[in-house]
């Protein structure tokens, strides 16, 4: 059985307040209590999305992106992303640049939740839904041969990972004949 907390309870356990906490309901990043008014309840599902949401907000994802991938979870899957460690970027080693470059980029390509599915507008290229999130695709040119391309915006994390790659891609290929 489930327990029940007063949204009181739930800003105490979560470290939200109820301000935020209302927000995210409002959002619908957080599913809405049981019942109405004073007698409103929460379960551990909600204090469990709280703690995801927590946690992604800390490794620097918008709120949009965060909204994305819990669209696509039931309880059990939020309850599981929990109990994974949060990813965190790798550290440059005595290894080679070439090695150093990969480990980043496979970190961006990975993400702790799976992503969510396409939706009817974005199969057909439409541009007229507004909950998709407004992106754009950036060239960065690494050598006079070679493009990176980029979609943005990007989150915190990811920017900081790829001005790492950029620095270390450029640097690889000055040292190549």
């Amino acid at each position: 059985m489930s327990k029940s907390f007063t949204i009181k309870d739930l800003s105490a356990r979560s470290g939200l307040n109820v301000r935020t906490i209302r927000y995210y309901i409002a959002q619908g990043l957080v599913p809405p209590p049981l019942g109405r008014g004073g007698g409103a309840t929460y379960e551990t599902r909600h204090l469990e999305r709280l703690q995801l949401i927590r946690r992604l907000q800390d490794a620097h994802q918008p709120l949009a992106t965060i909204r994305a991938q819990l669209e696509g979870l039931d309880d059990a899957e939020v309850r599981a992303a929990l109990q994974k460690e949060p990813a965190t970027p790798p550290t440059p080693s005595a290894g080679s640049a070439r090695d150093y470059v990969a480990q980043v980029l496979s970190g961006m390509a990975s993400g702790s939740l799976p992503a969510k599915p396409a939706t009817k507008a974005q199969d057909l290229g439409r541009k007229d839904d507004k909950s998709l999130p407004r992106s754009h695709w950036e060239r960065i040119t690494l050598h006079p041969d070679i493009e990176l391309h980029v979609r943005r915006p990007l989150a915190r994390a990811q920017q900081r990972r790829l001005e790492e790659l950029i620095t270390q891609a450029k640097r690889l290929f000055d040292l190549d004949p």
